[in-house]
């Protein structure tokens, strides 16, 4: 049996347009507390943290949960993938397709090291 790769592009284009899209807020959220002297503020300080700390985990489920491109079912990888790897691979049981990711792929590794 043969199995073919399916890149999941849209899903890379979305991650990687959340990720930009959170990078933007999360500096406009600094600089607006560092031009307002709002670091004072628990609100402040609270918004940040969620946009920092909640946009990654969101970031991070986005890259890790995926349907299968063929039979529609959900896989799973939460697995962060080693250096070497160039792709976030995700094999579906139920059909035998494997679909990837690359936008995920790198956000994780730069933070695994």
């Amino acid at each position: 049996m043969v199995v073919s790769l399916v890149h999941l592009k849209s899903r890379d284009r979305h991650a990687l347009w959340f990720r930009v899209a959170g990078a933007v807020i999360g500096a406009a959220v600094f600089v607006a507390a560092f031009a307002t002297s709002g670091w004072e503020s628990p609100s402040v300080i609270a918004t940040f943290i969620l946009v920092t700390v909640g946009g990654a985990i969101a970031y991070y489920l986005l890259t890790s949960i995926v349907r299968c491109p063929s039979c529609g079912v959900r896989l799973t990888n939460f697995r962060i993938e080693s250096d070497d790897e160039k792709r976030k691979t995700f094999a579906c049981g139920r059909c035998g397709s494997v679909a990837f990711l690359c936008e995920g792929f790198y956000w994780q590794s730069d933070v695994a090291g």
